[in-house]
């Protein structure tokens, strides 16, 4: 069986997420497992991440690139080891935790924009929510990717993610998308790809 015939079939299983502009409902708290981590709380810890592979693989389910899809299989796979690890007691630093989180954090906002970017360039109706909610979601998990550790996004990433937010702000408010959509969206996809060179130290 090919790659890509795993990839469907396992796409096929997964049910995605209802779309909801709701960070609580699709974000998966890296942030809380590092927290409790550093709190020496190591199962709570371990819970949070399973909890986090779960919503990895409901972005699975909604993912129509073969690389990128194999990619989030790979990432729920690395949760649940992580998850184990954690439990165990066998990840001996917060910098190992960081930089597994982080480069997650980094797939999931280049999926939320690919999602995004086929969303703005056939906008359907009834599709509208979700292309809000994508364009929020990238801005959300490539911010995180950078924070997460203590550091801050230089000037021209956080002027990306605010415009990326008004953009998601205004399409849910509007129920439409407007011209500038896929700009924004392409300068965010810009730092997303390259933003471990510019982030500024902590």
């Amino acid at each position: 069986m090919s790659m890509r015939s795993v990839f469907v079939a396992i796409a096929a299983l997964v049910v995605a997420a209802p779309v909801a502009l709701s960070a609580q409902q699709t974000n998966a708290d890296f942030a809380k497992a590092r927290r409790e981590f550093l709190a020496g709380q190591s199962r709570q810890a371990s819970q949070t991440l399973l909890i986090s592979s779960v919503l990895v693989r409901e972005q699975l389910g909604r993912s129509h690139d073969e690389t990128l899809g194999m990619r989030l299989l790979d990432a729920e796979g690395q949760l649940e080891k992580l998850a184990a690890s954690v439990k165990a007691g066998t990840v001996s630093d917060v910098k190992s935790l960081e930089q597994a989180l982080e480069s997650i954090d980094r797939l999931l906002a280049q999926h939320h924009l690919q999602l995004a970017s086929e969303g703005i360039a056939k906008p359907a109706a009834n599709e509208i929510p979700a292309i809000a909610l994508d364009v929020e979601r990238a801005a959300f998990h490539f911010e995180r990717s950078i924070t997460l550790d203590g550091r801050v996004l230089g000037a021209e990433q956080a002027e990306a993610v605010s415009n990326a937010r008004t953009l998601a702000k205004s399409i849910e408010e509007t129920r439409l998308v407007p011209k500038s959509a896929s700009s924004v969206v392409t300068a965010l996809q810009k730092h997303v790809l390259g933003s471990s060179v510019v982030a500024t130290a902590r």
